[in-house]
């Protein structure tokens, strides 16, 4: 059963959806989430929300809690929207923040997830924040894009393609040197690349699901498992925090 589109952006999800469909999506998602474990009962910082739906899908998968925090009003509106539309309008609570000064209480959250958001923020100072307000033992993850790959970022850079941004002040990719800032805290950090002979199928056959990308996203396990030297030259990179 589909979604109920409201706009082009609001949207009401079936009473079947489950967050599986969401997390099978593509390997980076499967990864994030498989890593994080069941959210049943947690309370999550969704950091950086955006126009993105997935305060509402962590609400819908059980959180207890779910706070969305962005430095857009806009976009924490939206998320209000979201969450009335959806019925979850208990459970989510907006918070206007920066991902370098976080106005929450310390070790106060289970979760800290962030969809291309590091490589907007300050990694030394978010690291501190990060780790500050994360309960012992909780987990963050983050998906940003990579900028290790010459051909990739002479792409971003010359060539013109559907959702493209153009790159200003610290909203760059991240390069492997940033990430270290990262890894120097006292939390456990891990970085995986994903994406690397993937960015070919989705550039040609576009974001939706279809078999050369399965091919391709098979291919680059194979790849990445095997030779991890190439997975700087991947597109995304997702960070895997344990406090």
């Amino acid at each position: 059963m589909d979604s109920v589109l409201v706009n082009d952006r609001l949207f009401k999800l079936p009473e079947t959806w489950r967050f599986d469909d969401y997390m099978n999506q593509s390997p980076w998602k499967k990864h994030q989430f498989n890593f994080l474990g069941s959210l049943e009962d947690k309370v999550v910082l969704d950091l950086g929300c955006g126009y993105n739906p997935t305060s509402v899908y962590f609400a819908r998968a059980g959180a207890q809690a779910v706070i969305a925090g962005d430095i857009s009003t806009k976009t924490l509106a939206y998320v209000q929207k979201m969450a009335g539309i959806n019925n979850v309008e208990d459970k989510i609570s907006v918070l206007l923040c920066a991902g370098e000064t976080i106005p929450l209480a310390t070790n106060s959250v289970d979760i800290v997830h962030g969809e291309g958001v590091l490589h907007h923020l300050k990694l030394k100072d978010a690291g501190k924040e990060i780790e500050r307000v994360l309960k012992p033992g909780g987990k963050a993850v983050f998906k940003d894009p990579l900028g290790e790959n010459p051909l990739l970022e002479f792409a971003r850079d010359r060539l013109p393609y559907k959702w493209k941004h153009a790159a200003k002040g610290t909203d760059r990719p991240l390069t492997t040197k940033e990430l270290k800032q990262l890894k120097a805290h006292q939390f456990h950090c891990s970085c995986s690349g994903f994406c690397l002979t993937g960015m070919l199928a989705r550039a040609i056959w576009g974001r939706d699901l279809s078999w050369p990308q399965f091919i391709f996203d098979r291919l680059d396990r194979f790849l990445l498992k095997n030779f991890p030297a190439l997975q700087r030259y991947c597109r995304y990179v997702v960070t895997c925090v344990t406090n």
